[in-house]
């Protein structure tokens, strides 16, 4: 390896990949000296994308939780719908059943009792 490659070696600080890359815009014509300026460059930019990735999984998490989250709270509220009507339904028949037998013992049933044949 020739002396500009070994200086590019340690100016990316034994960062294999980043090397790869130098090294082959090095043996593409791009000059040592652009190079070195490139370099911090180079590595921002990969943090960059690094960071972008890394936000974007969190995203997709983070999405994927509230999902499951909205899911669960839809179910529950459809439970706590469907227990209300349940027992608005219980309600209503008890009432109708009071009301029954409300109508067969009250007055209204002993005077039509009295006065009309079966």
């Amino acid at each position: 390896m020739n002396k500009a490659l070994e200086q590019l070696r340690r100016e990316t600080r034994d960062d294999d990949r980043l090397f790869e890359c130098v090294k082959e815009l090095y043996g593409q014509g791009v000059s040592y000296s652009e190079l070195k300026t490139l370099i911090p460059e180079l590595r921002r930019t990969r943090d960059q994308l690094q960071l972008k990735r890394m936000l974007q999984n969190n995203n997709e998490i983070l999405v994927q939780m509230i999902s499951e989250e909205m899911s669960f709270l839809l179910d529950a509220k459809e439970r706590q719908e469907e227990e209300e009507f349940k027992k608005l339904d219980q309600l209503i028949r008890q009432q109708q059943s009071f009301r029954k037998s409300a109508a067969s013992s009250g007055p209204a049933y002993i005077f039509k009792k009295l006065f009309l044949p079966t």
